[in-house]
């Protein structure tokens, strides 16, 4: 397992002092998106970054749901069983497991990876024949933060994010490394939102299948 710095705990002791850990509408449309997508059946689900647990508790109720986190100090949140939660940092790939996985979700993490194209590789190569993944990516084209860049400011973008992609170039790289995208949706209900999701919704959620 790769070394893992100190930096998340203070991210995260951070949000805890804000109050920046309930449930939102994107933690509700991502469990709704794999509940659609995944049916009843039984299913094997990876919640890479489980962040403030909300995803992997809610997708616990219906399938057999591991989860990657970073930070010590997000445990502090949780009020389930953590006994499949690994600490684990992302750049060094993804941990062996013993079986393939039915889908694989990463929300809010990819742009901390020094190495995407790499980490979905890996995805790739850890879900089963026609398995899923859905990835979550902040919209840095969101109209909000093009008027604050026209204006000469910018954004209220973290610091911690090593990297920056719009969505089509999110999705340019996930089907370069042999994914086919399903759908882009998002937990925005505008009408403006679901017709041009790229620049009215601050979170794209694309789904793809292997």
């Amino acid at each position: 397992m790769t070394d893992i710095g100190s930096d998340y705990d203070s991210y995260w002791e951070d949000r805890v002092r804000k109050g920046h850990f309930r449930f939102t509408d994107v933690h509700r449309k991502i469990i709704e998106t794999a509940v659609d997508v995944l049916g009843t059946k039984k299913a094997r689900v990876l919640d890479c970054g489980v962040g403030p647990g909300h995803v992997m508790k809610g997708l616990a109720e219906h399938y057999d749901v591991y989860g990657i986190e970073i930070s010590k100090k997000a445990f502090e949140l949780y009020d389930f069983d953590t006994e499949k939660i690994q600490i684990w940092d992302l750049n060094g790939g993804l941990p062996p497991y013993p079986e393939k996985m039915d889908m694989i979700i990463a929300s809010r993490i990819v742009h901390h990876l020094k190495d995407p194209e790499g980490f979905i590789g890996q995805i790739r190569e850890n879900l089963k024949d026609t398995g899923w993944f859905i990835g979550v990516i902040p919209n840095i084209c969101y109209y909000h933060h093009r008027l604050k860049f026209l204006l000469g400011t910018f954004p209220p973008i973290s610091g911690a994010h090593v990297n920056f992609q719009t969505g089509p170039d999110f999705r340019k790289m996930v089907e370069y490394a042999g994914f086919r995208m399903h759908r882009l949706t998002t937990p925005k209900d505008t009408v403006r939102a679901k017709i041009w999701p790229t620049v009215f919704s601050q979170d794209l959620i694309y789904v793809f299948q292997k």
